[in-house]
């Protein structure tokens, strides 16, 4: 047997082994089972029961990049639940919020506690509801029964700080609880203390100092030597340096340096009102790469100079070479920085 017809005999056998291999599966399914109509008759299971002595209240995962956060589930549900938050506009950190499910439902509070304690109170009487029992120094409180002859228990516990409180709402008897009841009950209870907490917030606005009113000085346009002209503004140059500062970039002033130890603001001005002689500054000019906008557009450049002067300020303009100027665009300059300066 030569080498040739080896090779071509060891080749049908190999053919052969694979074949019948194949062949020990009837079909595709034996070696991948196809499970479509099991997947598809398959149900969900029922969601997990969390206990009684465990409310989602508790639950607060920390997420990666959240540290600083403190979200607990039953503030993701308060948009749904808090009648507070659209009704009120409050945010989420000072806020009366309803919280916790079940048992755990309860109201939180900002603010004095003894304030919250008093303000229950007043709920009630706008209820017509009397208090039958009251301790105030574990934050209980007892109503007499309603008209439905269902009385209600208070317990006001201390919050997470010392000017927060959780107010928990049940009956004085437990066998006879009604969840609903309870629940509309806080709702009233979180609405009523939401207002008044908004009062509050009012009222400490409107006693906040007013703003100062915006700085004003006398400004004057000086013609000084050889056609120049610069402002004495009566503040100090502290004062200055900062409302020119402001004038430049309420103006949209491109501001390329600063110095205040040299009182200066180095800036690019084009000046809409001044004409252009050449449109194009020649072949060779552009080919100047090396040079900066500055070189190659000195007109356009300008330092606003401050100098103290006793109680005053002066306020000149420089041309890109630090020399004073009389071009008219200097003088709008002056003018401009003026209305902004002026009472």
């Amino acid at each position: 047997m030569n080498a040739k017809l080896f090779k071509q005999t060891s080749l049908v056998v190999m053919m052969s082994a694979v074949l019948s291999g194949c062949g020990a599966f009837s079909t595709l399914d034996e070696v991948v089972p196809d499970n479509t109509q099991k997947y598809r008759k398959a149900e969900t299971m029922p969601p997990l029961d969390v206990p009684p002595d465990l409310s989602t209240v508790r639950i607060n995962d920390d997420i990666a990049g959240t540290d600083d956060s403190t979200a607990t589930y039953s503030e993701f549900e308060e948009a749904a639940s808090n009648p507070l938050a659209a009704k009120y506009n409050l945010t989420p950190e000072k806020k009366p919020s309803l919280a916790g499910e079940g048992r755990s439902r309860h109201l939180v509070v900002p603010g004095d506690r003894e304030v919250t304690w008093q303000r229950i109170q007043e709920f009630w009487a706008n209820k017509g509801l009397e208090i039958d029992r009251i301790d105030g120094r574990i934050g209980l409180m007892d109503t007499v029964t309603d008209a439905d002859g269902y009385a209600y228990r208070v317990r006001m516990e201390r919050g997470d700080t010392s000017k927060m409180a959780e107010i928990y709402l049940n009956a004085t008897d437990e066998t006879q609880a009604n969840s609903q009841k309870n629940e509309a009950t806080l709702r009233e209870m979180a609405d009523y203390l939401g207002s008044l907490y908004q009062e509050d917030v009012a009222k400490v606005e409107a006693q906040k100092p007013a703003p100062a009113p915006e700085e004003t000085a006398q400004v004057f346009l000086m013609d000084d030597e050889n056609g120049q002209q610069s402002l004495v503004v009566e503040q100090d140059f502290q004062t200055v340096w900062r409302r020119v500062g402001r004038v430049l970039d309420s103006k949209g002033f491109a501001v390329e340096d600063r110095d205040r130890s040299r009182g200066y603001y180095f800036v690019r001005y084009i000046d809409p009102f001044k004409e252009i002689e050449e449109d194009d500054e020649g072949f060779f000019s552009s080919l100047a790469f090396w040079r900066d906008d500055a070189e190659k557009n000195p007109q356009e450049y300008y330092y606003i100079k401050m100098n103290s002067e006793a109680t005053d300020t002066r306020v000149m303009v420089l041309d890109a070479e630090e020399n004073r100027t009389s071009s008219d665009t200097a003088k709008r300059l002056l003018n401009l920085i003026q209305e902004q300066l002026a009472p």
